[in-house]
């Protein structure tokens, strides 16, 4: 499946040891999954994909394009104590 994620907007969140970044996905077909976005997401940035949480893919109406929030952490004790279980659970393959 072929898309293209853009990073609009990263905001450091320092107390909670992550960053949030704000974008747009652009896709041909259907939507990717929470798990190939966070693959791409983490290969792009270089980092650990465990650290990679993918927040919301909000499809933008009668486009080919989604809004997207992910939360990149810096440890994993961060993502246990942040992120909820629901959220996790839909991250995994």
């Amino acid at each position: 499946m072929a898309f293209n994620v853009e990073i609009a907007e990263k905001i450091e969140q320092p107390l909670m040891s992550r960053a949030l970044l704000k974008g747009f996905v652009t896709y041909d077909a259907a939507p990717p999954s929470f798990v190939e976005l966070r693959k791409h997401i983490a290969s792009s940035l270089k980092a650990d994909e465990a650290l990679v949480v993918v927040q919301h893919l909000r499809s933008l109406f009668g486009t080919r394009k989604s809004g997207v929030e992910v939360h990149v952490y810096k440890s994993k004790a961060a993502v246990e104590s942040f992120e909820s279980k629901v959220i996790e659970a839909r991250n995994k393959p």
